[in-house]
């Protein structure tokens, strides 16, 4: 074989390679063409849903949502979503309220004297609510003795119902807030409440006679089982609602707007 033939033959080897080449670049590149159409085919199939059937999808989610779940606690405003209260009592006929008897709404609320929470409901909440709904005839509010802290309180709860006697139970009420101590620091032991019952006006020597001897510690313990039957934890617990259609219960010191929007829901 001569050079110039083994020119031609390399050349042609060279021709042939390089075609192949080519078609396998094709090839691939058409693999990959075809694989990325096929991909891309799978996955809008599982996205392209018309939008009708995925509302249809949602409501049948939220359908299957059971209704009795237990709301969250960390919403403040939970209460306020329904007038239908889930908790139904009915307030001892010997408890007095302030308000009007007619008023559409009670508000019932469960305290110890000594309670620094209760203090700040009286001092801060109370007020707000007293100016719009009590003085309005809307509401009529009730205290319920619920004692946590001891026998100090106990003394003081029993001093209100001396007070009562006389007709001053709101007075003691507001005063022995109004001038309230520290927790256990002795503050309510008898010989004090003796002393608010002479700033109050009253007969000292008919409320020293009533205080010493214990009448009203029955009536005491049975309001506080009533708070604790109530499923009342702490004070203040306070009770929105009516016998009609129940009451919503509402733990601790709430802020007055938490009040108002549960009391708007019954009072509508």
């Amino acid at each position: 074989m001569g050079l110039d033939d083994m020119e031609k033959t390399n050349t042609a080897n060279v021709i042939i390679k390089k075609s192949t080449f080519n078609k396998l670049i094709i090839g691939i590149v058409t693999i990959a063409i075809i694989s990325a159409f096929l991909v891309g085919y799978v996955l809008g199939s599982e996205t392209n849903v018309p939008s009708d059937i995925l509302i249809k999808d949602s409501k049948n989610v939220l359908n299957q949502i059971p209704t009795n779940q237990p709301q969250s606690q960390s919403d403040p405003n939970q209460a306020s979503k329904k007038i239908q209260g889930s908790i139904n009592f009915e307030v001892p006929n010997f408890v007095r309220f302030i308000g009007d008897e007619a008023a559409p709404v009670s508000i019932v609320e469960f305290g110890d004297y000594q309670c620094p929470f209760c203090k700040r409901f009286f001092d801060q909440t109370e007020p707000e609510i007293k100016k719009e709904y009590i003085d309005t005839g809307k509401v009529k509010f009730y205290f319920l003795d619920f004692v946590v802290n001891g026998v100090d309180s106990l003394t003081l709860a029993e001093g209100a119902w001396c007070a009562e006697e006389q007709g001053k139970y709101y007075q003691y009420h507001d005063y022995v807030y109004s001038n309230q101590g520290e927790e256990y620091s002795g503050w309510g032991k008898p010989e004090n409440v003796k002393i608010f019952a002479k700033d109050l006006g009253l007969d000292a020597e008919e409320f020293s006679l009533c205080l010493d001897s214990k009448k009203y510690e029955s009536r005491v313990q049975q309001l506080t089982t009533l708070a604790t039957n109530l499923g009342s934890t702490g004070t203040p617990t306070a009770f929105i609602g009516n016998s009609e259609n129940g009451y919503t219960k509402i733990t601790g010191a709430q802020p007055y707007e938490i009040f108002k929007n549960v009391i708007d829901k019954y009072v509508q």
